[in-house]
């Protein structure tokens, strides 16, 4: 967990990364491309943002913009920073899937604000730097947390969910 002034520098430099279109280099293998029905949510989800956000269609500055909210840490006053001991394997990113599910759970029942974000893998080296994170520890994400703005714009929009049909085969 980091907050006060080792989490503004490190916010300082994912933003001047973010900033400076550097290419990520996270250490778990990200999706090449996203396809059917994962790449119809992605768009659905990034168009519904922008149109909540004032984004406008072909305005790439904005979107730019709006992505580096990310390496901002959404203004959030506090990161968890999310590993999983290397040897462990695909299973312990599993692990930590769980544990960053409940610390969100928790945090809602107590009234504080997360967001789970993978974008903040995007440079381990920065997150070692600042936070003096042992190599032998896989980088998963960040979960920013806070009080909620409720008058930010982004944060009334919500993604829309797929019918547990869709998601769920049932064998009897």
């Amino acid at each position: 967990m980091v907050s006060g002034e080792p989490l503004e520098s490190l916010r300082s430099d994912l933003m001047a990364r973010a900033s400076a279109n550097i290419a990520p280099s996270p250490e778990l293998d990200w999706p090449r491309e996203y396809r059917g029905v994962h790449q119809t949510r992605r768009r659905e989800c990034g168009w519904a943002l922008y149109q909540a956000t004032g984004v406008r269609k072909g305005d790439r500055e904005a979107a730019a913009r709006q992505g580096r909210e990310n390496f901002r840490l959404f203004g959030a006053p506090h990161l968890a920073v999310v590993c999983s001991d290397g040897f462990l394997g695909t299973h312990g990113v599993m692990d930590c899937g769980a544990w960053v599910s409940n610390f969100m759970l928790a945090a809602t029942a107590v009234g504080v604000s997360a967001i789970a974000q993978a974008a903040l893998a995007s440079w381990p080296d920065l997150l070692r730097k600042h936070l003096d994170i042992g190599a032998e520890n896989r980088i998963i994400c960040g979960i920013s947390f806070g009080f909620e703005d409720k008058e930010h714009v982004a944060n009334r929009f919500r993604t829309s969910r797929a019918p547990i049909e869709d998601v769920v085969a049932w064998v009897e």
